[in-house]
């Protein structure tokens, strides 16, 4: 059973962690992962993705959700690698050839882009959005003894995790009316399928303003300020005393 914002109902070592240290340890884990150079260093790094994505018992399918849903700008970012990435090439395409280290290169960017972003999908399936918010007001409470407004990143990171997930299901609505009024997109040609994609972004944008002035108008109706105390509610009838 899932709930909202991609949270995933479980029992597991990472769901009981505190967010604070979940996060501390995403960024670490991150950056070991950039780090890493060579196969051997990415051979690591895949196992500790992999073991960390057990210990989470969120499902494989859970994880590796995010990662098939980039899989075009994945494969772009590796034939532009391929092509354009410099040395002997193997194969000469006019201009342009395909070598070995522009492959390399190209699978390097791509396992450590999908391991981030495997990372990323543990953190937030094993996090309830609330908790997030708590975890960054944790990590960040010692810049706010220095006048930082460490509450505008927590709301921040609390808007983002609650409105992700509502714009990508908002999105795969938009293209099955697309798909039902002009057919698949995937049996078109190259060129129409990009212009199908591209008048999709103009409903989008407008579905995530829309989202956002409602969330606008809702906190404020509410009386949340993030520079002060709550105000008070509005009346809800009659005259003001």
């Amino acid at each position: 059973m899932r709930a909202p914002a991609g949270y995933v109902w479980a029992d597991s070592a990472l769901h009981r962690a505190p967010a604070a240290a979940k996060l501390a340890g995403l960024l670490a884990c991150v950056v070991l992962v950039v780090a890493a150079d060579g196969p051997l260093a990415l051979g690591l790094a895949c196992a500790l993705v992999a073991a960390l994505a057990a210990v989470s018992r969120v499902g494989w399918r859970v994880a590796a959700r995010s990662v098939w849903g980039l899989r075009w700008f994945l494969l772009t970012v590796l034939a532009l690698n391929a092509l354009f990435g410099g040395g002997e090439a193997l194969v000469s395409l006019g201009p342009v050839g395909v070598s070995a280290e522009g492959l390399a290169r190209g699978a390097g960017v791509v396992v450590r882009t999908a391991l981030v972003v495997v990372l990323g999908t543990l953190l937030t399936a094993t996090t309830r959005p609330q908790e997030l918010v708590d975890g960054v007001r944790a990590l960040l409470a010692p810049l706010a003894r220095l006048g930082v407004r460490t509450e505008v990143a927590a709301l921040a990171v609390g808007v983002t995790v609650q409105f992700v997930p509502t714009l990508l299901r908002e999105s795969r609505q938009l293209i099955r009316a697309q798909q039902l009024r002009c057919g698949s997109v995937a049996t078109r040609g190259i060129m129409r399928r990009a212009v199908s994609y591209v008048r999709l972004l103009v409903p989008i944008f407008v579905a995530a303003f829309r989202r956002a002035d409602e969330l606008a108008l809702a906190m404020e109706a509410r009386g949340y300020r993030l520079d002060g105390p709550p105000a008070p509610p509005r009346p809800k009838g009659g005259r003001r005393s």
